[in-house]
């Protein structure tokens, strides 16, 4: 059976869940979960990272211990997903037993094979991302991401040989065994790497209680970073060097924001060459939303609110705004505004009415029985499979704005063919003919609940429920489900409206 390992990052324990959290993963999660559609065995993994000042700053406002804060917000991020009903098979926490076991085994085996050596490091640190930057990485003297000065810090530290990777690096991008997508990203390393020399990276910190110590110096303890990125690692099971790779890895995605895109396709492949491990298989980075032109920070004051929009919407309508905003690996602004038209017309107005129109139609029929005819469902049947063939290669491409389209297409073309045929004529004046329209358009519904299943799995289930196919749609393989006219349909039901208009 096919494996399909995907990751997002692990989100810092000090913030709170915004939108742009749930945008990396519920973009996830409708990949994982059309991977388990096409019968393939996923692991799905995210988590919080837990260590470093910031986090034993906030516990000393509050009075607290570094684990009680981290018990406490970290449960906010579950509490969210599980709201956005996430599905995925481990949430991860730097702070379990585990991963801070197989932190300091790495570092072991790093510093055996003589890639961290000791020294002073003097630079320009920022608080808020827990990491140095050099002049050429400030705007106007401050911090991109938190648009803040950064502090100068000089103190002994231990250093990883990141400067001997860098010829591997570029030519592992180069010749594409190392996948970065979409190619402005790759573009924007090769860049880097082309241009400047990269320089060995400081990799603990003096006087941070609150972090995996180094091993063979209980005074330092190891850079948030380095612990964080190889929670990839922990969270499937590795035990450390000299242990057999898990199953599930290397991974065949990995999401991330660009913010985050030098971590992950510099120091992570580094630190995975130095440990002799198979490099990930595709790093997908996608863009920001922004407010008002503006990324979108708690620092910044201008985050939206994840949950409160789930609320709002409902998880499942939400899941479909998010994504079908703007294309994955791009830029774009957004509203609460813009959110409730786009709700209104994408689903109210266009899903919703449509499958409360066919169900309403179909009820006029007393015996409750639909039954496919042949002679009536080539038009229908070729649609349905341009329709599937352009979602499949879109989500492949993770073009998600792309499959709802295809879908809001189907949806349109639903619309009219109702509108020409008339059933609520046919129904009064040509009976067989109104069982055949009824029959495609209620085929069509249960193509859409399979269609739907990645992204609203809630909707996707009540959309079955209503036709009286619940049960025996979920234990069919995606092949089956997406042939067309071999359903009987003998208990459809009304039920309530599935977007009611806001």
């Amino acid at each position: 059976m096919k494996k399909f390992y995907i990751t997002t990052p692990i989100y810092y324990v000090n913030d709170k869940p915004h939108l742009g959290h749930a945008y990396t993963t519920i973009a996830a999660d409708i990949l994982a979960r059309w991977h388990r559609m096409k019968g393939e065995r996923v692991f799905f993994l995210t988590g919080t990272d837990e260590h470093g000042e910031k986090v034993a700053k906030s516990a000393r406002e509050k009075n607290i211990t570094p684990r009680e804060i981290c018990d406490q917000n970290s449960s906010r991020f579950s509490k969210v997903f599980d709201i956005l009903d996430i599905s995925y098979d481990r949430f991860i926490r730097t702070t379990e037993a585990d991963h801070e076991k197989l932190v300091s085994k790495v570092l072991n085996e790093l510093n055996k094979k003589k890639l961290i050596y000791s020294g002073v490091y003097k630079g320009l640190y920022c608080v808020g991302c827990e990491r140095y930057y050099t002049n050429k990485e400030l705007s106007d003297g401050k911090c991109p991401i938190h648009q803040q000065e950064p502090i100068t810090l000089a103190e002994d530290c231990y250093f990883l040989k990141l400067s001997s990777f860098q010829r591997q690096l570029l030519n592992l991008i180069k010749t594409k065994a190392l996948i970065i997508e979409p190619e402005s990203r790759k573009n924007e390393i090769l860049g880097f790497l082309t241009s400047e020399k990269l320089e060995d990276l400081a990799i603990s910190r003096e006087k941070v209680e609150w972090g995996v110590p180094i091993p063979w110096d209980k005074s330092q303890s190891v850079y948030v970073w380095v612990d964080a990125l190889l929670n990839y690692l922990s969270g499937i099971g590795w035990k450390g060097p000299g242990q057999k790779w898990p199953l599930f890895w290397p991974p065949e995605v990995q999401l991330i924001g660009k913010d985050i895109l030098r971590f992950h396709a510099v120091l992570w492949p580094a630190i995975l060459l130095s440990l002799g491990a198979p490099l990930f298989k595709k790093l997908y980075v996608h863009g920001y939303f922004t407010v008002n032109g503006q990324k979108m920070s708690k620092s910044l004051g201008n985050a939206i609110d994840a949950e409160e929009l789930a609320l709002v919407f409902g998880s499942d309508a939400f899941r479909w705004l998010i994504v079908s905003s703007f294309s994955f690996g791009s830029d774009g602004d957004i509203s609460q505004s813009r959110l409730y038209d786009k709700y209104n017309s994408d689903l109210s107005n266009g899903l919703g009415n449509l499958v409360r129109r066919v169900l309403v139609l179909a009820a006029k029929n007393k015996k409750n029985s639909f039954f496919p005819d042949k002679s009536s469902n080539a038009d229908f049947k070729n649609k349905i499979a341009k329709i599937w063939q352009g979602y499949e290669a879109a989500l492949e491409d993770f073009k998600f704005e792309t499959t709802l389209d295809n879908i809001s297409d189907l949806v349109a073309f639903c619309d009219r063919y109702v509108d020409a045929k008339k059933p609520w004529e046919l129904f009064k004046n040509n009976q067989p003919e109104y069982q055949k329209t009824i029959y495609n358009l209620l085929e069509v519904l249960r193509h859409l609940g399979w269609m739907l299943l990645p992204f609203m799995p809630s909707k996707s289930d009540l959309i079955f429920e209503s036709l009286g196919l619940l049960g025996k749609e979920k234990i069919k393989s995606l092949e089956q489900g997406q042939k067309w006219g071999k359903v009987k349909f003998t208990n459809v039901k009304q039920g309530k409206a599935l977007f009611p208009r806001l």
